[in-house]
C-alpha cells in the first residue's frame, strides 16, 4: 500500500508519478538476491493519497519475514496553476527498509505494508519559465496483524488513515528522527545545529520562512507552503550550505545551457550523512534574501527582530523551530 505526506510549492496540484519494478524482500537473503516482484509498475497522483493509502500491488509469497521493498520511479508530471509540466526526477530508484524489523508473512491471513513516499517538489526556473525537479525518499511500515483486510489485497483499494492511533505513532516516530538543537539567523548568516534519533537520515535542505507565511500556509512545524518568500539551501555531502540557486547554476555547463544530466548528477549528491545519535551544525555566510523563485534584486531581506521559521528536510526526518532574527 502506498500513502504520501506533500512537500510542495503552492499552486502544485497534482504530482504524477509513473514507477517500475516493485519487489519486496526476504530477510536473511543477500541484496542481490531474495527479491521477488510484486508488479511491472504502474502510476499514481501522489497528492491524492494525503492521509489515504491505496493498494498498488498484492501477490503470493512463500512465509517468512520480509524487510525491505523497492521501486524505481521513472518519470513525475507536476500539475502547477492548472497546467502540467514534465519534471526532472532525481534519485529514482528507490530502496525502502520495512519499519520494526519487517513484516511476518504465512498462510494463515494476509500482511501488508505501507510505502510512505515523501517527494519534494521544487522549481528551479523563474515564475515566467517554471523548471521542477521531483526528489522523493520513502520509508515503510508493517501494517498492525489486526488492521489488514481482506479488501487490502485489491489493487486499487484505498483506505483512510486519518484518526488511526497506529499510524500516527509511525508518523511521529519519523517526524521525531531529527531535532534542532540551536539556530541563529540574520541578513548575512544562517547556522543550524541539529541531531539525528533513533535512524541515520541524511540532511538535504534548510528552508527559511517568515513564521507569519508558515502559519498562514497551515503548515505549522512542517514544510512553507511556497517558496515565493523563501530562503532555501541545499546541504551537501561535505557539510556546506549553499542557497539552492547556486548549487543549481554550479551544476549547468559553462556554455550555459542547461543540461538535465549535469543537474541530475549534481542533485545526486546533495545530503550530508547524519548517523544515528550524531550531531552536526551547517553554516551559511552571505546574503540572505527571500524569494527563491524571483530575481535577487527584488528579494526581500531579513528583518531583525522578525520570527522565521528554520525548517531542516532530511530524508524520512523533518525538523523546524523558531528564530528570531539578530
Amino acid at each position: 500500500m502506498l500513502t504520501d505526506p506533500p512537500h510542495v510549492p503552492a499552486g502544485v496540484t497534482s504530482v504524477y508519478v509513473k514507477y517500475s519494478d516493485l519487489a519486496v524482500h526476504v530477510s536473511g537473503a543477500g541484496n542481490d538476491s531474495g527479491w521477488t516482484r510484486l508488479s511491472n509498475g504502474g502510476s499514481i497522483d501522489l497528492m491524492s493519497t494525503v492521509n489515504i493509502s491505496q493498494t498498488i500491488a498484492a501477490v503470493k509469497v512463500t512465509s517468512g519475514v520480509y524487510n525491505a521493498l523497492s521501486l524505481n520511479v521513472t518519470s513525475a508530471t507536476v500539475t502547477f496553476n492548472g497546467k502540467n509540466y514534465t519534471a526532472f526526477v532525481v534519485g529514482g530508484y528507490l530502496f525502502v527498509p520495512i519499519a520494526g524489523g519487517g513484516i511476518q508473512v504465512n498462510d494463515s491471513k494476509p500482511s501488508a505494508a505501507i510505502i510512505e513516499i515523501s517527494p519534494l517538489v521544487i522549481n528551479i526556473g523563474s515564475q515566467s519559465n517554471l523548471e521542477f525537479i521531483v526528489r522523493s525518499s520513502a520509508i515503510a511500515w508493517p501494517v498492525p496483524s489486526g488492521q489488514v483486510t481482506g479488501e487490502m489485497q485489491h489493487a486499487g483499494f484505498r483506505f483512510p488513515l486519518a484518526g488511526m492511533r497506529w499510524w500516527e505513532r509511525f508518523s511521529q516516530n519519523a517526524t521525531a528522527n531529527l531535532q534542532i538543537t540551536g539556530a541563529s539567523l540574520s541578513s548575512d548568516s544562517l547556522s543550524v545545529s541539529v541531531t539525528a534519533g533513533a535512524q541515520s537520515t541524511t540532511i538535504r535542505l534548510v528552508i527559511v520562512s517568515p513564521l507569519a507565511q508558515a502559519m498562514m500556509g497551515g503548515h505549522w512545524g512542517r514544510i512553507p507552503i511556497g517558496l515565493s518568500t523563501t530562503a532555501v539551501f541545499a546541504v551537501e555531502a561535505n557539510g556546506s550550505m549553499v542557497p539552492i540557486r547556486q548549487f543549481v547554476r554550479g551544476n549547468i555547463p559553462a556554455g550555459g545551457d542547461q543540461s538535465l544530466q549535469d543537474i541530475r548528477t549534481g542533485l545526486l549528491s546533495l545530503g550530508y550523512s547524519l548517523t544515528s545519535g550524531s550531531s552536526a551544525t551547517f553554516s551559511y555566510t552571505g546574503p540572505i534574501g527571500l524569494g527563491y523563485e524571483i530575481p535577487r534584486m527584488m528579494q526581500a531581506a531579513i528583518v531583525p527582530g522578525q520570527q522565521y521559521l528554520v525548517t531542516v528536510i532530511g530524508a524520512d526526518a523533518l525538523a523546524s523551530q523558531v528564530v528570531v532574527a539578530k
